[in-house]
């Protein structure tokens, strides 16, 4: 599932995936990475992927979008495994609160 979130100093919304692994399956960024380029224009690209074990859904079987866009990227906020897009090492790499505090004050870019 894509959606927006809200990225501190930045106007707009940035993408972020989230992501149902296989259960056999390990994160493997630049793999995931190398898909996202292959498949979609650069400005498609998410910027953040969260993993998660299983997508909530309603009654009627739509996703719900609604608490992860409010959660965002703050690994304070959400204890599901978070990565940030690094397009110089051409992988996604894991979303630390420093990685985030640099996010935060405009010192990585995005």
């Amino acid at each position: 599932m894509v959606y927006g979130v809200t990225v501190p100093g930045h106007d707009g919304r940035a993408g972020m995936a989230t992501l149902v692994l296989q259960p056999d399956a390990k994160f493997d960024g630049p793999q995931i990475y190398h898909h996202v380029a292959e498949l979609l224009p650069p400005y498609a690209w998410p910027r953040f992927l969260r993993l998660q074990e299983q997508l909530e859904m309603t009654e009627t079987f739509k996703q719900k979008r609604f608490r992860l866009v409010e959660e965002g990227f703050d690994p304070g906020r959400v204890s599901d495994p978070l990565f940030v897009l690094d397009i110089t090492a051409r992988t996604y790499i894991p979303l630390t609160p420093d990685v985030w505090t640099k996010i935060a004050a405009g010192e990585l870019r995005l």
